[in-house]
């Protein structure tokens, strides 16, 4: 905390200018590492889900489970949930639930929550390229000149 400054009227005017800057990056700062936990939590879930579906595939070869799409689905979830929670259920209790039923608040989550999406959809772009990439190295031999039908190498 910054202590008073006591010499002269005009110094005290600028120690509360100072004060109130200092104020504004704290509140600033909290905001950040909320959004940055929120997005943290996120991509742990992401993981999550990512593991999950690569047990899937390998059990069970014929399915393909996307867990990119999946997490899409389940952040779509959440963030309804989130909106009928902060609107709805934590508006009507302010004096219990103050700090988690505000604007400021609100918009925090789902931009961590449209942030993860992006880091999933841009992955799942990602992958889909490299797989599309590998198919197309793949060597072929040809097994019959008259069906021209080819096995993949």
């Amino acid at each position: 905390m910054i202590p008073p400054l006591r010499t002269g009227r005009r110094l005290r005017h600028i120690d509360h200018r100072l004060r109130a800057a200092f104020a504004n990056d704290r509140f600033q700062l909290h905001v950040m590492i909320n959004f940055l936990l929120d997005l943290i939590s996120n991509l742990i879930i992401l993981a999550a889900l990512l593991s999950v579906c690569c047990v899937v595939n390998r059990i069970r070869p014929g399915t393909h489970a996307n867990a990119y799409l999946l997490f899409v689905v389940f952040i779509g979830i959440a963030l309804a949930f989130d909106t009928v929670l902060t609107w709805l259920v934590f508006a009507d209790s302010q004096a219990r639930y103050g700090r988690f039923s505000t604007n400021e608040a609100f918009l925090v989550r789902a931009a961590a929550y449209l942030t993860a999406c992006g880091i999933a959809l841009g992955l799942s772009r990602m992958r889909s390229r490299k797989a599309a990439v590998r198919a197309r190295a793949r060597a072929v031999i040809g097994s019959s000149p008259y069906t021209r039908s080819q096995l993949p190498m």
